[in-house]
């Protein structure tokens, strides 16, 4: 009877911090409700890309239920300064194990928040080429022109060159020719202008530019520098270099090719 009593004592001695606790963790999880609300309105209204807001709200839930939990733990007079540091280091533990990992966070952060890239854009980075298929938190998928899928880890994104070929509305084409040093430049230079004028996809602002650009071994070398709009870019190159070599043809302009004579003693 004496330690049933005892009990009862320590019960009544903890009701009123029972009670407290359990009015806290209601409006506790009412505020952490109403919190996520907010915070998802507020990722809604900015600019990064919707592939962290789902990471940042659960870090963002996570920290609030660990506050709650906390207090909780005082309402009902049980020291947390050790739960603190026990929580402590437990996050750095974790923090020393997935080192890796979380340099492939911080550089998704940096690479969600600066966009050097957004999905459907076509870059280079890390020595492939292709789609930006998905941006997650960690690493960042291409779908390259072959058709592969490639992963990259996003630290390794973030420390590589990154050549955007789809930000800018138009690009420059540039190819060169060459013709025989007995050909006629200043006809040669007109034949191409006349291809990239009856070309639909050549812009006239800026202006196409034809320029002798080397004089080679064999061969003098024209440059062309045309703009097209950027999805244009590549079927517009093809269809140049094809262009221009079958005019050349019919303008009787020769292109010269490297020849060897050999003489037998």
């Amino acid at each position: 009877m004496e330690f049933i009593e005892k009990i009862v004592d320590k019960f009544e001695d903890y009701s009123g911090s029972i009670l407290l606790a359990l009015i806290v963790l209601v409006i506790g999880l009412v505020l952490i409700k109403l919190c996520m609300k907010i915070a998802e309105k507020a990722l809604g209204k900015t600019r990064l890309d919707p592939s962290i807001h789902k990471f940042i709200l659960s870090v963002f839930r996570i920290l609030l239920i660990v506050v709650l939990l906390v207090i909780i733990l005082s309402c009902l007079k049980v020291p947390t300064a050790p739960l603190v540091t026990v929580l402590g280091a437990i996050g750095a533990a974790v923090a020393l194990g997935l080192q890796g990992s979380l340099s492939n966070v911080a550089a998704g952060f940096l690479i969600l928040i600066n966009q050097p890239f957004k999905r459907g854009d076509f870059v280079d980075t890390c020595g492939y080429s292709g789609i930006v298929d998905n941006i997650d938190i960690t690493s960042t998928t291409l779908q390259t022109v072959d058709n592969r899928t490639v992963i990259l880890p996003n630290s390794s994104v973030l420390g590589s060159a990154i050549v955007n070929n789809t930000s800018e509305m138009i690009r420059r084409i540039d190819i060169s020719f060459g013709i025989a040093y007995g050909a006629d430049i200043a006809a040669a230079k007109e034949v191409i202008h006349e291809v990239c004028r009856k070309n639909e996809h050549v812009l006239d602002k800026p202006e196409t530019f034809v320029g002798v650009g080397d004089h080679a071994d064999s061969a003098v070398i024209l440059d062309l520098r045309a703009w097209v709009d950027t999805p244009n870019y590549l079927s517009t190159k093809y269809e140049l270099q094809e262009q221009v070599k079958l005019a050349f043809d019919e303008a009787g302009i020769e292109i010269p090719f490297p020849q060897v004579d050999v003489h037998m003693k």
